[in-house]
Parts: C-alpha cells; structure tokens; sequence
C-alpha cells in the first residue's frame, strides 16, 4: 500500500513537473524574437543616420547608424515605427521578414520627383572644370583685395566673359582662352555649354527659385556686327537693345533691368550716367533662392547670441543657428567641411572650416578645384551638431586688376573685331552681390556688367560630430551633379 501510495505520489509530481515544464515552454514560445534589420535611406536613396526605430506599443528600439543600417530584435507580429526629423513617420508590421529597407520621404519634397542629374558631354564637364579652377584663382584674387565677407559668383563672371570672348579676336581672344583654361575647346563647344548650362539651372528644381539672364545694351548709332548678335541670342538669349546713351533714362532702363532679374537685390549696377565713350554693356543677372531640404531647415527658438571668433582673436556676439542632423561630412589635417542641400537637393552649400591650427587666410590659398573636388569625393554621412551664423553680405568690387592679374590684359587695349570694326576696349568689369543666410534657406544674387568703350579717355579701375563655425570660413553654392559653382563666399565678420 505504501509503495502505491509512493507511486501516485511520484507520479503527481512528475505530472505537475509536465505541466509546469509545458506551461514554461508555452510561454517562451509566446516571447520568441526574431532579428530584423535593413538600411534606412531617404528618397534620395541616400542613407540616414540617427532614424530612432521604435517598437510600437514597447519602449524598446534602436537608431540608424552612420551608414543608415540598423538592426533590432522584435516579438513576431509586432509592428515598427520609423521616425526622423523633417520626415514623413512610417509604421510597418513585420511579417517575419529579416530584412526590412526603408525609404524615408521628407516633408518638403514630398511629391517632388527626385532631381535628375544634368547630363553633359565629357567636353562639357571638362569646361565646368576649368570653369572652376579660374573661379578659385579669381576667387584668391578678388578675397586678397576686398577682405573680410567678400562674396563672389563665378557663374555670373563666366557668363559675361562668354559673351566677350564671342566678341574678341586676334591676341585678345587668345589670352582669354589661355587664362580661361579652354585652349581645348571650339568656340561652338563653348557656346553650346553656356547655353546648356544657363537653361538646365533653371529646371533641374522647382522648389528652388533661380534666374540666369544676359543681356547687350549699345549705343544706337555704333555699328554692331551681325553675327555677334545672332550668338548673344541664339547661345545666352540675351536681351539685345540700341539706346540713345546720351539720354539720362538709359541708365535706368540697364539698372532697372538687372534689378527686376535679381528680385530688387541688385540695383544700380552702372550708376546713374553713362559716359560719353561708352559704346556697349555685356551683363549677366544671377539669382538663387532655396529653402533647406526639410531636416537640414533651422528652428529659429534655438537660434541664439553666442560668441563668434575673428581671425584677430577678438571675440563678437552673433546669433548662431543650431542644428542636430545627418550630414555629408569630411576632415583632413587642413580642413573640414559639411554639405547642405536646398530643396529636392539638386544645389547645396558646402561649408568649409580650417583646422583649429589654421585661419581663413590659409585655407584660401590652400583649397583649389581639385581639393574640392577630393573633399566632396572623402565625404561621408555622419550625425552633425551643426551651429552656422545668420548672416547678410553685400559686395559691389571691380574684378578689372584681378582679371589683369591673371593673364588678361589685352581686353583692356582692344581686339574686338567681332564686335565691331571700330577700336573698342574693356574698360571696367564690375560685380554686384548680395547673400543672406538664415533658418530657412539661402537668397543670393549677383550682377556682373563688362563696359566697353570706343575712342576716348581710357578709365584705370552618432555622437554628432562638432561642426561650429564660430569662426571665419567659406562657402560655396553649387549644382550638385555638375559640380558648377554658383557663388564662393567667405565670412569673417557675420553681420545681419
């Protein structure tokens, strides 16, 4: 009796040891995880870094890392939210998948299509390179001579000068060739890539405002060869109009038309007087205005005074915008710099900073082209703690001594056949610009008038990186696929 007793006993232990044993596996069963992970892109197709990955319902989840991968453990049946700044949140159920890529879309270009690259021929983007590298030697030049904030645009300079070099003969248009580095080119292939560049600026992003006009005013009774005409025209659909020089409204109708083309930012380009040997005006108009892309734009409540250094040491209170975001980023033993683009971001600024043992001085005479192009080439994604000063320029430089400068000295005494058969000269080259940055976006827009003169007196004139630039630096807005450089800026001094 005893050892059935046992038995019975034995056996309801054993059978509570079952059950409990079941109940334990049912319940492990029930929190089985599975791994999922992916990479975390925009609708760019390019990665973000700092997307917080949330398990809905939970408190657990992880972040997209510097390469925009993540990978997190979830239950079964259990649904993620993707969340990033500026962008659209998702939230997608996981149906035991192990790899999950998402697209996050951002708010601002929401709805656009994703800017498409400008197409160029292989001679075309070699003019952009040449086009570049004389936009640092001329920047160097122009910087030397106007000090702190000077801004310059090189697309603007590049445009008149196309219309002059159509204009040059002989010696003259030689020495402009070889100072503009274009020896290799037809006058065809330059005109044509002048007139593609010109017009594909304009499209390649709705959300970003962008004119780039041309124009030829001369004197109504100067002889103008038709051919040179035909090129301002059919290659730069310039504006081309003979005025009565002698009448006191000419001038307005040249300023009042620079003016209507750079919305009211540039005005009075040539003055209030048109001198009496002046016989024509070459001018190009350029005008940008774009709004951050949407994770890059600045909450104005965190924008505040703090201490900006100059290159003396002396320090001055600015207000500095600050940002936390995933940025293309580089550094070397001389530089750093970090990419910010506009709109559906086909144009950006690169902001670039010299190393803490270098000042603005250096990094001018350092960076060229080439180093650019290497620095946006070494770029990378990384979480950026971001701090910019809000700031307002305006410039109004001859670019003569420094066009002279650097070889061209010969379109100040004359060679311009193909303009006319009458002597004429380059008697000035004269820019106007203006840039303002804030929390928004960037409005930048710059003049360049070439005045020629016939016979007379001849005038002589993750743990985010540390991106603070509470100090001088450049930058530079360009078109990203291209690589043309619209404007190139430095800040000594950020003024409002």
């Amino acid at each position: 009796m005893y050892k059935f007793n046992y038995l019975i006993a034995s056996f309801i232990v054993a059978l509570v040891i079952i059950c409990t044993t079941t109940t334990d596996l049912q319940a492990q069963d029930e929190s089985v995880t599975q791994t999922v992970s992916g990479i975390v892109t925009n609708n760019l197709g390019e990665p973000l870094v700092g997307v917080s990955i949330i398990v809905k319902g939970a408190n657990t989840g992880t972040v997209s890392n510097s390469e925009g991968k993540y990978s997190i453990k979830v239950p079964e049946n259990t649904v993620l939210r993707f969340a990033y700044i500026g962008h659209i949140a998702q939230e997608i159920a996981v149906n035991q998948q192990e790899t999950m890529n998402v697209t996050m879309i951002d708010q601002l270009s929401q709805g656009l299509q994703r800017a498409k690259a400008i197409e160029l021929t292989e001679k075309q983007n070699e003019i952009v390179e040449a086009d570049n590298s004389f936009a640092f030697k001329m920047f160097k030049e122009v910087s030397k001579r106007e000090g702190h904030n000077t801004f310059f645009s090189p697309l603007s300079l590049d445009m008149a000068m196309g219309m002059l070099y159509n204009g040059a003969s002989g010696n003259t248009r030689n020495e402009i060739v070889r100072a503009l580095g274009i020896q290799d080119f037809s006058a065809t292939e330059m005109n044509e890539y002048y007139q593609k560049i010109s017009q594909a600026l304009l499209t390649v992003d709705p959300t970003t405002d962008i004119a780039v006009a041309n124009s030829i005013w001369y004197r109504n009774n100067f002889s103008v060869k038709k051919q040179f005409i035909e090129i301002g025209k059919g290659y730069f659909d310039a504006n081309i109009q003979a005025l009565n020089f002698n009448d006191s409204q000419s001038a307005n109708i040249i300023n009042n038309w620079c003016a209507e083309k750079t919305n009211n930012r540039i005005q009075n380009l040539i003055g209030n007087t048109i001198p009496n040997d002046m016989m024509m005006y070459l001018v190009n108009a350029l005008y940008f205005k774009g709004q951050w892309q949407a994770d890059i734009k600045f909450d104005r409540e965190k924008t505040k005074l703090d201490n900006f250094t100059k290159t003396n040491g002396q320090k001055i209170k600015v207000n500095l915008m600050e940002k936390t975001s995933s940025l293309k980023h580089f550094s070397d033993e001389h530089l750093q710099c970090v990419e910010m683009d506009y709109g559906n971001r086909a144009f950006s600024m690169i902001v670039i900073l010299p190393q803490q043992n270098k000042d603005i001085n250096q990094l001018i005479s350092y960076l060229d082209n080439k180093k650019l192009y290497d620095a946006v080439q070494g770029m990378r994604w990384k979480q950026v703690w971001l701090k910019l000063p809000r700031f307002k320029t305006e410039c109004d430089f001859s670019l003569t001594q420094p066009i002279m400068d650097l070889g061209m000295s010969s379109i100040f005494k004359g060679g311009f056949k193909n303009i006319s058969n009458d002597n004429l000269w380059v008697s000035d080259i004269i820019q106007k610009t203006f840039v303002e940055v804030n929390e928004e976006g960037t409005e930048a827009a710059a003049a360049t008038a070439i005045t020629i003169v016939g016979a007379g007196s001849r005038a002589k004139k993750i743990e985010p990186v540390r991106f603070f630039a509470d100090r001088p630096f450049l930058y530079i807005i360009r078109e990203k696929s291209t690589g043309v450089i619209l404007f190139i800026g430095r800040m000594d001094e950020p003024k409002e």
